[in-house]
C-alpha cells in the first residue's frame, strides 16, 4: 500500500467463546460428487498420468480414440464432455506425440477422423492397466460400494442428465 492510499477499517472481528460451535452444513449430493471427482482425477494425474506426461483430458481423450478406433472430432468432445477447444489442444498435443492421427473422412473431405497409432494404442493399454489398479486399491476400503455398482450408478446419472440429442435439457431432469 502506498503512503496515498489508506484503507478503512469498519469493525473488529471477535470469535464468540461462550457460543457454541455451528454444525458443519451437510453437503449436497451433486457438490460432493464433483469435489470427490476431482479428488480422484488430480490423484491420477499425480500418481499415473504425470510420469507420461498426460492431463487427464489428453488421457480420456486418448483412450475413447483407442477404444472406438476412428471418431469425429465432435463425437470425441460430445462424450467426453469438453469444448472443442479443448479437445483442439488435446488432440494438437496428442498429435504431436504421434499418439493419434487425423486424416480426412473419405467420403467428404471437408470433416475429419481421428484414428489411434500403434504407439497411441500402446500407451493408452499401459496407462488403463494403471488407473485400473490405483481405482481398485481405491474401491478395496471398507464400506465402498464394488466398482460395478459404482459404475452403473454413475451411468445411470449421467444418462438422466444428458439431453436426448444433444442439446441443451429444456424443462429439467427426465
Amino acid at each position: 500500500m502506498s503512503a496515498t492510499t489508506s484503507r478503512r477499517v469498519t469493525g473488529v472481528h471477535r470469535h464468540m467463546t461462550n457460543r457454541r460451535a455451528a454444525s458443519r452444513p451437510e453437503s449436497d449430493p451433486v457438490a460432493q460428487l464433483c469435489r470427490t471427482a476431482n479428488t480422484v482425477r488430480a490423484l491420477l494425474e499425480r500418481t499415473v498420468l504425470r510420469e507420461a506426461d498426460l492431463t487427464w483430458t489428453t488421457y480420456d481423450v486418448l483412450v475413447l480414440v483407442c477404444a472406438c478406433d476412428v471418431l469425429e472430432p465432435a463425437a470425441i468432445a460430445a462424450e467426453i464432455g469438453i469444448a472443442r477447444a479443448t479437445l483442439t489442444n488435446a488432440l494438437g498435443l496428442l498429435s504431436d506425440r504421434d499418439l493419434v492421427r487425423r486424416e480426412l473422412q473419405e467420403h467428404d473431405l471437408r470433416r475429419t477422423v481421428v484414428r489411434p497409432t500403434r504407439a497411441g494404442l500402446d500407451l493408452a493399454g499401459q496407462l488403463r492397466r494403471r488407473v485400473d489398479a490405483q481405482q481398485s486399491t481405491l474401491f478395496a476400503a471398507p464400506g465402498m460400494p464394488s466398482e460395478n455398482d459404482f459404475a452403473r450408478a454413475l451411468r445411470l446419472l449421467a444418462q438422466r442428465t444428458r439431453p436426448p440429442n444433444g442439446g441443451p435439457l429444456a424443462g429439467g431432469i427426465r
